[in-house]
């Protein structure tokens, strides 16, 4: 079981991290964003390594398959530290058309799903927004990384203070050992 004190310091910790990482997001998109792409590659690296392993050594159902995504991984990894700026405008590609799709399907559901009233009302605006993001992304693309960023910052401080202010309220309770 956990102390209230180490609670209230895990808490406070986590917290000021995240205030910190956020505010170098917004401070520092550029660099932030090169962070953010060479954890990926080593993520990507790693895991490409431990799947094509497994496989080797036949510790996967389908071996095949494990060795194959493996050797992908560690190309997609690869990549990612020899083209890092392909790699943010290819990641970014991918939310702009996720939401542009996503809005598209919000605004068709509004009108399909017999939603009335306010439903119907949250989920179009929802959809127009989802649609509007997608399409300055597309159009803007280097903007569109560097808002993403400074969401992302956003919210980081904005979770930082609540994880600040939830540290010093009453610890989770934990169920009794029998």
């Amino acid at each position: 079981m956990q102390s209230r004190g180490a609670y209230i310091a895990l808490s406070v910790i986590t917290g000021l991290l995240m205030i910190i990482l956020g505010g170098l997001f917004i401070a520092k998109p550029g660099l932030s964003l090169a962070t953010i792409i060479l954890l990926l590659g080593i993520f990507v690296i790693v895991y490409g390594v431990v799947l094509l392993v497994a496989g080797l050594m036949g510790r996967t159902e389908s071996r095949g398959w494990s060795v194959a995504v493996g050797v992908l991984a560690i190309i997609f990894g690869i990549v990612v530290f020899v083209w890092p700026g392909a790699t943010s405008l290819a990641i970014l590609y991918v939310f702009a058309a996720w939401a542009l799709i996503s809005g598209i399907a919000d605004i068709a559901g509004a009108f399909m799903s017999g939603h009335s009233g306010g439903q119907r009302v949250w989920l179009v605006i929802i959809g127009l927004l989802g649609i509007a993001i997608g399409i300055v992304f597309f159009v803007h693309p280097v903007s569109g990384i560097v808002a993403l960023l400074w969401l992302a910052g956003i919210y980081l401080i904005v979770l930082g203070v609540f994880r600040i202010i939830a540290g010093f309220m009453s610890p989770p309770s934990t169920p009794a050992a029998a």
